[in-house]
């Protein structure tokens, strides 16, 4: 699929390489190759994930194929090593017992900074698309967005996209751009999650902005596989629905789910992410499936139409050693990143 505006072209389904549970550098290298070599070749990152350790096994994961051969999505703004700038998005216990914050900072130089700390993780000279990862309140848009122009006219970067932006900001850092296109917008975007719906999508298709959708199988809810994380009435249409069309298309409840995602107008890719090589398997299964009208339609209305809370899932292993501390401030901020 293809951003019009830029010609950013990415598979529907992005691999996305927040690790779900502790895993070693080896068994998450083998992860992300299985991803790759099964037409998952563009990878979504970022320096908050594992604090840096997740670009830097994507660079052990790719240092052997031609720079071409797969796109590297990164995030920046979101910052738990630079003093008391910025609001504070959560906080975590350190290693070593102190107390950190990460906090929201879209200042040009830690813009900047971050930057050149990602190309050095992932081996790169440039990055193809760099994401504002939370909007900054006390730094002005322009301001971010003409670090980003400066870093892209020294081919640090390919293209500008934000996450988590609302309506009204993106228009903003569009703006911000001027002649430059908003690449994307990357929000949270599944069966069970609509809110992008009602303005956000509208919004992108006008603008020609690429949508990029995260927790696309709601932190795992609609893989079939979380009943006791799920509510009863969620758990009856996965069981009614979503698994007797999987059985019927020889795929994953994850590959119709996802399959629906990349199916609603303006949405450009969903971005799923993996613990093992059976997930990532399930997921590439979706990359080629297509659901007819009217099972997209009657997934959309039985969805709707149950009483769903978003379940709160506390991940595990996103952050070692601090998995109860972050399982809380993510459960609070509704698994955004």
């Amino acid at each position: 699929m293809s951003n019009g505006a830029t010609g950013l072209k990415t598979p529907r389904i992005i691999f996305g390489s927040m690790a779900r549970g502790a895993q070693d550098d080896a068994a998450r290298v083998e992860v992300l190759q299985c991803a790759i070599t099964n037409g998952l070749t563009t990878i979504d990152t970022a320096p908050l994930y594992d604090f840096g350790q997740a670009e830097r096994q994507i660079a052990l994961a790719t240092k052997s194929l031609p720079h071409h051969a797969v796109q590297i999505f990164t995030k920046v703004g979101l910052r738990w090593d630079a003093g008391d700038h910025g609001d504070i998005l959560f906080e975590f216990t350190d290693k070593d017992g102190s107390r950190r914050a990460v906090r929201r900072n879209s200042r040009p130089e830690s813009i900047c900074w971050e930057v050149e700390q990602s190309l050095e993780r992932l081996q790169l000279e440039t990055l193809d698309l760099v994401q504002i990862h939370q909007p900054d309140e006390h730094t002005p848009v322009k301001e971010t967005m003409s670090a980003l122009l400066d870093l892209r006219s020294a081919g640090k970067i390919r293209h500008i996209g934000v996450s988590n932006f609302s309506p009204a900001q993106i228009k903003t850092a569009q703006q911000a751009l001027g002649e430059v296109p908003l690449a994307s917008t990357q929000n949270e975007y599944s069966l069970v999650r609509r809110q992008i719906e009602a303005e956000l999508l509208p919004l992108c298709r006008a603008r020609n902005i690429g949508v990029l959708a995260y927790s696309p199988l709601a932190a795992g809810a609609l893989t079939g596989s979380s009943k006791a994380q799920i509510t009863q009435p969620m758990q009856e249409v996965i069981d009614n629905r979503l698994q007797p069309l999987a059985a019927e298309h020889g795929v994953s409840p994850a590959a119709i789910a996802l399959a629906w995602v990349c199916q609603q107008p303006g949405v450009t890719a969903a971005i799923a992410g993996a613990s093992t090589t059976a997930q990532v398997l399930q997921q590439a299964n979706a990359l080629d499936l297509t659901l007819a009208e009217q099972t997209l339609n009657r997934l959309t209305t039985e969805f709707a139409r149950s009483p769903l809370e978003y379940p709160e899932f506390p991940p595990k292993g996103i952050y070692r050693k601090t998995r109860r501390l972050v399982g809380i401030a993510l459960r609070k901020l509704r698994l955004r990143k």
